[in-house]
């Protein structure tokens, strides 16, 4: 079988143990490789060239433009022209073509992991991202493509017992996702100027894409650090929320795929805040939780929202516990936030903007910005608002089990977790369960 891994940086680190798993199984290994600085050592190795001058004609296509809205160079760090997503488009079709893979690998993330994905649904080839399942916890699913459905079922199962104390423990978050709970991995001084220096080396040899420059990158994060000031200053503690209605609505933290990619096109989230605040009447508030770890999602036109609705919005600060807020809230609102999953397993009234497993379940209502959030709003106050029996809860976790595989990715330089010898054997035994039902 032919396996294409795609390279994200330090990610790179995890696909070549598995790569040297299927090399052992007799498989051939190719890779696509948008940044040298990381290229790997073994199978074949297919290095991108850096974008050229060429006049060419652009085509838009839907999936294009949604690469586009979602790529962090574009929208943070101020690369103006979108050609070299055309160049890189025209290079890994050529790729894909001449190794016609049976099976590739890679995040869905960056744009030219993003093009690969196209290039593969073009071909019909199976393209899979290992992300967390966030719950249950130290699990992980191989979803397909640009999207949140996972592929292969682990026939992993929890008996009933088992699936109230799970289910408890989510609803009370007493039990957080790894990535939540899993410490990172502390640099040393000589690893964090290593990893810098990698970095800006690639950046001046050419990799502007992915990479920005040392002095941008401080720079708009230093303005982004302005903003989260910004938002503390005005910020509010819980004891300004009063018995109204209220609809919360959690920050997700940006750049991140979870929401610029499988939240799209829902995933500006000032337009996301502005689309429930537009809608509410007297008696409604919006409560709005940022991110424990705000980064760009807190923006200039964000701020601006929020002003600009300041006698419907509660912004809070970011010291809030969500277990402190939880029974205040009437209604939640979310675009792909883990959030959607605790609310399933606590009866909480979920409206969600983007793809996951939880939007099938009664107490979920599905919605883009361009409808109307009010005839929820209305179902929730009169008390027709469906909930999830005792079973129904535990069918659901139990989807989320056998969808999903023990064992937790790593990125190979803040989350080397995955290095421990139980873990990794638990991330091989996932990954060569793939090919067995592939064959």
């Amino acid at each position: 079988m032919k396996i294409l891994f795609v390279e994200n940086r330090y990610k790179t680190t995890l696909w070549e143990l598995i790569a040297e798993k299927y090399i052992k199984l007799g498989h051939e290994i190719f890779w696509i490789v948008q940044n040298p600085m990381f290229k790997p050592s073994k199978g074949t190795i297919h290095i991108l060239p850096f974008p050229k001058k060429v006049n060419w004609t652009k085509v838009y296509t839907p999936a294009i433009n949604k690469i586009i809205r979602a790529d962090r160079g574009i929208n943070y760090f101020g690369i103006k022209s979108d050609n070299f997503i055309f160049w890189y488009q025209k290079e890994i079709e050529k790729i894909i073509e001449e190794i016609q893979p049976n099976l590739v690998f890679g995040e869905s993330t960056l744009f030219h992991e993003l093009l690969t994905i196209d290039s593969c649904k073009k071909r019909n080839i199976l393209y899979l991202h290992p992300s967390s399942s966030r719950y249950p916890v130290n699990r992980f699913s191989f979803y397909q493509y640009d999207t949140l459905i996972p592929f292969e079922f682990s026939d992993d199962t929890y008996t009933r017992e088992q699936s109230l104390k799970v289910i408890e423990s989510i609803a009370k978050r007493t039990k957080l996702p790894d990535y939540m709970s899993v410490i990172k991995h502390s640099l040393s001084r000589k690893d964090w100027l290593l990893d810098k220096l990698k970095l800006s080396i690639g950046y001046y040899r050419g990799e502007k894409y992915n990479t920005p420059s040392p002095f941008k990158k401080r720079r708009v994060t230093k303005m982004y650090s302005l903003n989260i000031d910004n938002w503390e200053k005005s910020a509010l503690d819980i004891s300004h929320i009063k018995n109204d209605f209220n609809i919360l609505y959690a920050m997700q933290m940006q750049p991140e795929a979870n929401i610029d990619v499988w939240g799209y096109p829902n995933n500006n989230q000032a337009e996301v805040v502005e689309w429930i605040a537009s809608q509410l009447k007297d008696g409604e508030k919006l409560i709005v939780k940022p991110n424990p770890k705000s980064k760009y999602e807190i923006s200039d036109k964000l701020l601006q929202v929020i002003k600009k609705h300041q006698d419907k919005i509660i912004p809070l600060k970011h010291t809030t516990k969500m277990d402190e807020l939880w029974h205040h809230i009437d209604l939640v609102v979310t675009v792909t936030g883990t959030i959607s999953i605790e609310c399933i397993f606590d009866n909480k009234p979920i409206v969600m903007l983007g793809q996951g497993l939880q939007t099938k379940e009664k107490n979920c209502t599905v919605l883009n910005t361009n409808d109307s959030l009010i005839p929820t709003i209305t179902l929730v106050k009169e008390k027709n608002y469906p909930t999830l029996t005792e079973q129904e809860k535990i069918d659901y976790l139990n989807h989320l089990m056998n969808t999903s595989f023990a064992g937790i990715n790593g990125d190979g330089l803040h989350n080397i977790h995955y290095l421990e010898e139980a873990n990794l054997e638990e991330l091989k035994a996932a990954y060569t369960r793939i090919l067995d039902e592939l064959r």
